[in-house]
């Protein structure tokens, strides 16, 4: 008798992505102890398809075709046919046929669980189309649009040296009324003693209003003069009736 040991399955390295397929067991030509065949294979056959990150599929997917035939003769035994077919029945490659003489039916399971190893690799290979992507490839980067620089125009220096001009007036009265409530002493309230009329409080507040104001103001107005006042060169041409020549200047504003 071949007392035939089959070696461990070895599982695909972690960051393997998961595929699908249909098992299909076919044990109706082995003998009689198909149904207790067809039971431990499957059995089998699905730790190994799990350990492999294969997940079972549906009527869409690859099906993984595993077929026992009892063999007769001086020397019994059995043979295991495997072979891969796509969703529509036809096969994706050539089948694989395993024969174990004088086999017994725990040594046939052990031998068709090993002999899974190379049909899943197939199978995986299968699975990845070629213009797929790696699964840990990085997406493309995205292309990056280059905004063009912005210019401000006159009426935009125009706008915010108005509105510098009109902070600093503003800030500047506030500041004046704030001093002029900040001040004076308090003062008795000759209708009730115990009070003391104030307006302390009022003119720290505009102060502190004031000083915010015209300090924005004065900030708008330097930006608004500084842009102003960048030179801009130009060539010009200029000339008589027997001479010519290139004029180069520059203009504030």
């Amino acid at each position: 008798m071949n007392a035939w040991a089959g070696s461990a399955f070895a599982a695909p390295p972690p960051d393997t992505a998961p595929i699908e397929a249909r098992l299909e067991i076919d044990t109706r030509d082995a003998g009689g102890g198909a149904e207790v065949l067809h039971r431990r294979i499957e059995e089998r056959a699905n730790i190994v398809l799990r350990e492999a990150k294969v997940l079972p599929g549906d009527a869409e997917d690859v099906a993984l075709s595993i077929a026992v035939r009892e063999l007769a003769g001086d020397e019994p035994g059995y043979v295991v046919r495997f072979e891969l077919r796509d969703a529509d029945g036809s096969p994706l490659a050539e089948p694989t046929h395993v024969e174990c003489s004088l086999c017994t039916e725990t040594e046939l399971v052990a031998r068709t669980e090993a002999e899974l190893e190379p049909i899943l690799e197939t199978l995986r290979e299968l699975a990845i189309a070629p213009d797929e992507p790696a699964p840990d490839a990085p997406p493309p980067p995205e292309p990056t649009v280059e905004q063009p620089p912005t210019e401000t125009t006159p009426r935009d220096r125009k706008g915010m040296l108005a509105g510098g001009i009109s902070l600093l007036v503003l800030g500047s009265g506030a500041l004046g009324a704030g001093v002029g409530l900040a001040i004076p002493e308090p003062k008795i309230d000759q209708a009730n003693p115990l009070d003391l009329i104030t307006t302390r409080p009022v003119g720290y507040a505009l102060l502190a209003g004031g000083v915010v104001a015209a300090t924005a103001g004065a900030v708008l107005t330097a930006l608004a003069v500084q842009q102003r006042r960048q030179p801009r060169w130009s060539l010009a041409p200029f000339g008589a009736r027997t001479q010519a020549g290139i004029v180069l200047a520059w203009r504030f504003g």
